[in-house]
């Protein structure tokens, strides 16, 4: 496939994702109708308080959580050599959910309040959790020559399932008030959208995506296994430790806001590698772009498929991931044999 046809397509999805946010649901709005809005701030006040006030922050939330999963899972696939590491299946997402709740535990009532000290101190919570979660499994997959891999994954599942049982826990010791809100969390939803929960998010990814866009050459020598990376005089354990760092960043910054959305840091480096070469300087942007695309999709479909009900994100997502992983697992093994 052509740079430019390539380059066309992630856009023109993209942009087709956006469309369909905005204009569907319980308030139709026509194509005029959303261009006077968005250039003329023109219509109904109705029109522009459904714009403005909750689609837009929805459109913005789920692009950048979607972006943001799916950078941070490229670069746990990038530092495992595994192609079906993920988030959600390293243990990440659930200590990340952990350390949040955990957090709710200790302050109380926090949706009522929230302050942008209480925002900060709940994405560093998150990521506490994250980093113990990770570091935690990396001890855990430890042998005489390394980590193992195949380990790595089993004992992810099992990390995940702890940390997924604490969640419940100190989910059910919370004020009563707060537990149906935060329970909708846990299960992945941006339904509570607003710019607030966006001016929590997006600081976290403008700091840390470029460092990741910045030193992407060092990520992808990550790839390669630790004696070679020796030979040539090459810091793999600083490297990995400082992308661990920044993936479990952007991975709380979107558990916060959008509870543990799992599969999209799995399928979308996937989808992409299938438009663009991994040695492409293209890569990593149509990776976050790509991942924009299918968690905008994904969050209109949940909100539109049962309306006046609204799925859990999660539930879309286990949807399109499960059988995709299923696929990967099966053509993994057929290049195994071939090799054999």
């Amino acid at each position: 496939m052509s740079k430019f046809f390539s380059k066309l397509l992630v856009l023109l999805i993209l942009l087709l994702a956006i469309y369909f946010s905005l204009t569907s649901g319980s308030y139709d709005i026509s194509e005029k109708e959303l261009f006077d809005l968005l250039f003329y701030n023109t219509g109904s006040e109705q029109a522009k308080l459904i714009i403005w006030e909750f689609r837009i922050p929805r459109l913005i939330l789920a692009a950048s959580v979607g972006g943001a999963l799916s950078v941070a899972g490229y670069i746990l696939q990038a530092m495992t050599r595994n192609p079906i590491a993920d988030s959600g299946l390293l243990g990440v997402n659930s200590g990340a959910a952990f350390g949040s709740v955990f957090y709710y535990f200790l302050v109380g009532s926090y949706f009522s309040d929230a302050t942008s000290a209480q925002s900060i101190s709940l994405v560093l919570f998150g990521l506490i959790g994250a980093i113990i979660a990770l570091m935690l499994n990396f001890f855990l997959s430890l042998n005489r020559f390394g980590v193992s891999m195949p380990r790595f994954i089993l004992n992810g599942i099992g990390i995940s399932t702890g940390f997924a049982a604490l969640t419940t826990y100190f989910s059910l010791k919370i004020n009563a008030d707060d537990y149906s809100r935060v329970n909708n969390w846990l299960e992945g939803s941006i339904s509570q959208a607003n710019w607030q929960l966006v001016g929590q998010l997006l600081p976290w990814i403008l700091v840390t995506l470029p460092l990741v866009f910045i030193f992407s050459k060092q990520l992808e020598l990550l790839r390669y296994s630790d004696e070679q990376l020796q030979n040539i005089g090459f810091s793999s354990g600083r490297w990995r430790i400082a992308f661990i760092f920044v993936a479990s960043i952007l991975i709380c910054a979107s558990v916060v806001v959008a509870g543990n959305v799992t599969f999209v840091g799995l399928l979308v480096p996937h989808l992409t590698m299938k438009l663009v070469k991994r040695q492409s300087k293209w890569l990593l942007p149509f990776i976050f772009i790509n991942g924009m695309s299918l968690v905008i999709f994904c969050d209109t479909f949940v909100k539109n498929a049962f309306a006046p009900n609204e799925l859990p994100l999660n539930a879309m997502m286990g949807l399109l991931g499960i059988p995709y992983l299923i696929l990967v697992f099966f053509n993994q093994n057929k290049k195994r044999k071939r090799a054999d």
